[in-house]
């Protein structure tokens, strides 16, 4: 019996070792299954995640395309306006050569107009000054008018006289005429 009861208690002992280590594999089957559901959310998370940066990607790539060529449009446009620029800035320094030089004949016709005035002005203030000599002349009484025949139209118009009575003029031209 002794050998029943230890063959007993090897038995119950091991049922209950087998026992208890069914359930210690239980629970660590629950902790794996538990484990094994959270790294299969974890991983569908993790890929979803990733969809979503490969769209983020595959996005960036297309709007890094557009805006490549966007700045090799922008560059071509930007090459042409600088160059049509640099063709206005041309014209504009030939116009500004020109109305620099068009200012300095200005100048030089002015300086001219202005030597001419003066010139003009001491010409006709010349001029006037021998028009008043000779007005003063012909004011004068010239010694020759008296020696004019009296009679004589012109010569009382060169002379300044006034006409003479009919009368007064005979007899002044009878004593005036020189014997012949």
């Amino acid at each position: 019996m002794r050998s029943q009861a230890l063959l007993l208690t090897v038995l119950v002992v091991c049922s209950l070792g087998l026992a208890g280590y069914i359930h210690h594999k239980k629970k660590e089957e629950v902790k794996l299954a538990k484990h094994a559901s959270f790294q299969n959310v974890k991983h569908r998370v993790t890929s979803d995640v990733l969809r979503e940066y490969m769209t983020h990607v595959v996005e960036s790539n297309s709007l890094l395309d557009k805006t490549k060529k966007q700045i090799t449009d922008l560059t071509a446009e930007v090459k042409e306006a600088q160059e049509a620029a640099d063709a206005k800035r041309g014209v504009v320094e030939t116009c500004t050569g020109d109305l620099k030089r068009v200012t300095d004949e200005i100048a030089a016709i002015d300086t001219e107009k202005n030597n001419a005035d003066e010139e003009f002005k001491k010409k006709k203030a010349s001029l006037q000054e021998q028009m008043d000599n000779l007005k003063k002349e012909v004011e004068q009484h010239s010694k020759v008018c008296d020696y004019i025949k009296k009679d004589s139209a012109e010569g009382r118009k060169l002379c300044g006289m006034e006409a003479l009575p009919k009368q007064n003029v005979t007899k002044e031209a009878k004593k005036e005429e020189p014997p012949k």
